[in-house]
């Protein structure tokens, strides 16, 4: 087969972590084709040949058929190797696309190489207003940090119109939208009072860096003056870590790490998941103490109550100074 069509059925980071192998599928395939609720992932990826969204799977299904396609349709997370922690999400997506695995026991080695402005050119807005935002504070440079995740940023948020400068417009109601992580299969959360401690830790120790959130805006919030939040398209972000004034990221295992994996430094504070499976080798990963013998990556078993051994916003903090600003 010289063709491949891939339904991409899973979160942002599920997503993310396909477009980092897109470079080999693309060396061993004329035509690559992907359907996937984050589309605008895959128009910014130049490995991609053709882009569907979920509305148009008839149209996906009978062009794969049309091109005589290798059709993936599978969830990765559901196969048996994953489920049993034996691959990563990069070999399970080579395994599904019949390219050689790697077998990395740390994490993957796979880069993000995404580029968001060629289609989504009005980002460079963005980049301005958070520039300006820190800059206009005193603030010389920036980390970006997400301690909260497992919630898609496509959610259906309602909607108010309200007259602003004159025009009425619709506006988001997030404050409508609950926010609830404890539902999730497999905690990964960082506690917002640590959070909250850490940043607050992070300021006096880096008083010219500020602290740029990577969230939604119904999650919790850490409470200082150096915390900074911008309702942004996600491939920002990408954008954002790639900037000089950005010294790195730090993050729980959530979309965030794959967004800007091998764009910069990142620490990531690992829960119930680990690196091995979900990770990459190169980031500062932080393996906190758990139980995690019979905890399986399957949505289906419900939440694990395995007790995380939360590291301490002071160690998290040395931990950060060493791997980004030395």
């Amino acid at each position: 087969m010289k063709n491949i069509y891939i339904n991409s059925q899973g979160g942002l980071g599920f997503n993310l972590a396909l477009s980092h192998i897109l470079p080999e599928i693309k060396a061993e395939y004329e035509r690559v084709c992907v359907l996937s609720p984050y589309f605008d992932v895959f128009e910014a990826s130049p490995h991609v040949d053709a882009v569907y969204r979920p509305q148009e799977l008839r149209d996906f299904i009978f062009d794969a058929k049309n091109d005589d396609a290798r059709l993936i349709c599978e969830r990765m997370y559901d196969s048996e190797d994953f489920i049993y922690k034996k691959v990563s999400y990069a070999d399970a997506w080579r395994k599904a696309a019949g390219l050689p695995l790697r077998g990395n026991k740390s994490g993957s080695d796979t880069k993000a190489s995404l580029v968001p402005l060629r289609k989504y050119p009005f980002i460079r807005q963005g980049l301005d207003t958070v520039l300006g935002g820190i800059k206009g504070k005193g603030y010389k440079d920036f980390i970006i940090c997400q301690f909260t995740g497992g919630q898609s940023p496509l959610i259906n948020v309602p909607t108010e119109e309200r007259e602003i400068n004159g025009t009425k417009q619709k506006v988001p109601l997030w404050d409508k939208v609950p926010y609830d992580y404890t539902n999730e299969p497999l905690k990964r959360h960082y506690p917002i009072d640590k959070a909250d401690e850490f940043c607050r830790l992070f300021a006096e120790r880096h008083p010219e860096t500020a602290l740029v959130m990577y969230q939604l805006p119904n999650e919790p919030k850490p409470e200082h003056a150096a915390v900074f939040s911008f309702l942004l398209p996600y491939l920002s972000y990408y954008e954002l870590a790639k900037l000089e004034p950005c010294k790195g990221t730090v993050s729980i295992d959530s979309s965030l790490q794959h967004l800007v994996a091998g764009v910069c430094k990142s620490v990531v504070i690992w829960g119930h998941s680990l690196p091995a499976s979900f990770g990459y080798e190169y980031n500062h990963n932080i393996i906190q103490t758990c139980r995690r013998d019979d905890i399986l990556y399957f949505s289906a078993l419900g939440p694990s109550g395995a007790r995380i051994e939360y590291i301490h916003p002071q160690a998290l903090v040395e931990e950060v100074d060493e791997y980004l600003f030395f």
